[in-house]
Parts: structure tokens; sequence; C-alpha cells
């Protein structure tokens, strides 16, 4: 009995040695990325195999860490030895990704070597659609876009100065932010950052939205709660349903917007482009949000109180009685 039993493990063990000097025979090889874009990358591999055992699956596996396993986001890709291309989805703009071919056959999973990349980091407006420009008294220019009767601007405003040349406060002091605590306008650049400044723009309080003195270009205005309802009513006559009017606002891909659910739904067809650009709460929350879940947009519509903004994610929401110290982004309306 024992003589059977040690038989049948000398057997098992010659079975594995045959088969890793078989799977010793691949060699694997991560190719250069190309293509490179602020969601999307082409790459790819070539597998050098005498195939004795088949290949199962190719493809390329990435993430943020290092050493990217085929746990982490990875493609399918076409059967077989030699080489083989991959697309590489659903990236967020502006970030380090780490990349290693791999093949599958039935005894393991082989990796090529790491190559890394950074994305680039753009706003991806609608290609369909038509825009015009307006700059700010900064010499800031932005995108602009005509949706229904109204024109609007199609990037978050980034001016640091009213219209008559005053400055407008730069408050990096957070414990001036969230309900009270100043009654002045005042601006700040997301996580005190000026880097977030092209992309995501500035995030204002209500003061700044409402002063007289204007903050918006000459000849614009910051909107006014009536006027994102116009823009509501007009995408009732293009037949988009209440419960995804937000994905026609926003930028298309996950560049930006990191969750990335839904986005064949998402189509930015108005060419309005909104952005996550996140807000300043009151502490101990602070900076929040940039990247995820919502836009959130000051109106000029207020009082002393509580004044209108705007979240949008799937839909637009009207809140009338937010503080007038949090910090919001802004989107302007031409006269």
């Amino acid at each position: 009995m024992k003589t059977k039993i040690i038989y049948k493990l000398a057997m098992l063990l010659l079975l594995v040695s045959c088969e890793n000097n078989e799977i010793s025979n691949l060699t694997i090889k991560t190719v250069a990325i190309n293509s490179i874009n602020s969601y999307s990358a082409i790459c790819g591999g070539e597998i050098v195999y005498d195939n004795s055992l088949p290949i199962l699956t190719r493809g390329v596996c990435w993430s943020l860490k290092q050493n990217p396993t085929y746990a982490d986001n990875h493609s399918n890709d076409s059967l077989g030895i030699g080489k083989f291309t991959s697309k590489l989805i659903n990236l967020n703009a502006d970030s380090t990704y780490y990349v290693r071919a791999y093949c599958i056959n039935k005894i393991d999973t082989v990796y090529g070597e790491q190559v890394s990349f950074k994305t680039l980091n753009n706003i991806i407006f609608n290609s369909q659609v038509t825009y015009g420009s307006v700059t700010d008294i900064d010499g800031n220019i932005y995108k602009t876009v005509s949706i229904g009767t109204q024109t609007w601007m199609a990037e978050n405003l980034k001016v640091t100065r009213f219209q008559n040349g005053d400055l407008i406060p730069n408050e990096t002091d957070l414990g001036k932010w969230g309900y009270f605590q100043i009654k002045t306008s005042a601006f700040c650049w997301y996580n005190n950052d000026s880097s977030n400044k092209n992309i995501y723009g500035a995030l204002y309080n209500w003061y700044a939205a409402s002063d007289n003195r204007n903050i918006a270009p000459a000849g614009w205005h910051v909107s006014s709660s009536d006027e994102w309802k116009t823009l509501q009513k007009y995408m009732n006559t293009l037949n988009i349903m209440q419960s995804t009017q937000g994905y026609a606002l926003r930028e298309t891909t996950s560049a930006h917007w990191k969750n990335t659910n839904n986005l064949s739904l998402i189509t930015n067809q108005t060419g309005f482009t909104a952005l996550p650009a996140g807000k300043l709460a009151t502490l101990p929350f602070g900076f929040m949000g940039i990247g995820y879940d919502y836009a959130y947009f000051w109106t000029n519509t207020g009082t002393w109180d509580g004044s209108t903004c705007v979240y949008l994610n799937s839909e637009i929401s009207i809140d009338n009685m937010q503080p007038n110290c949090i910090g919001f982004s802004i989107r302007c309306v031409k006269n």
C-alpha cells in the first residue's frame, strides 16, 4: 500500500516537473504605452511560446498601484501567442498607472515586465458641439455654448478680480468657510492648490457670486436660479427625462468623474461639460468631493440667511437654503 502511494506521489511530481518545464519556455513582454489621453491608452504584449499548453486568455492588467495583477483592471484579448494590442479604459486624468501584460494557461498566470505612464489632464468637450469663447478680466479664456435661448460658459469660473478690477480676497483659512464666519466675498482653489485652477476653476462663496461689482466677464453674469430652471425646461423639449438631465450636462468620460457608473447614459449632448470640482464645507469637513458624484454651483439668487445652489449628478437639483460661506463653483450666462 505504501509502495503504491509513494509511486503515485513520484508520478505526480514528475508530471508537475514536466509542466513547469513547459511553462518555463514561455516569455511575455509588455509593449510601450501609446495613444495616451485623459481617460484611455493603448498597450499590449508579445508572447513567445511553443503553445504546448494552450493560452486560455491574454491581455494587460493595470492599476494605480505597482505590480498590477489579473485581480485589478484588465483586458481580455484574442487567444494564442505572438503580438497583441489592448486598450486601457476608464482611466482618470493626471494619474500615474502601472501596466503588465499577462497570459493564462491551465497551470499559471504569467506576467510581463511592468511599465508606467501618466494620463493627460484636459477637459473632454463634446466634439459634435460648436463652442464660442469669452475672456475674463484676468485674461482667462473660457469655452461657451448655446443651449436653447441661453449662452452658458462651458467651464468653471476662475477669475480673481471683479469687473471693476477689485481683487476678490483669496481666503485660505478654512475656519472662515462654512456658515456665517464671514459675510464678504471670497474665493480659493481646491486644497488651496492653484494647480487645480485650469481644470476645475475656483471655489467661491455666495457673497462673491452675488456681489454687485460682478464676478463674471463683461456682458455676462452669474447664473440665477430661474436660468437653471429655464435650462431644465429646454431639456424637457428635447425629451430628456428629469432623472437624466444631469447626464446631458456632464463630461462624458472617466477622466475627471472617477465614479464611472452609467457612462453609457452620460452624453454631454448640450456641451455644458460639468465637472466634479468639489466644494469647501464647514470644518471638520473642509475640502471634499473633487472627482466624485456631484458638481456644485452657486447661483446669484439668495438672501443673508441662505442662498440657492445647484447639485448636478444624474439630475439637476436646486437647493434654496445653502449657507452663504460654503465654497462652490460658478457658471455664468451671457446677458
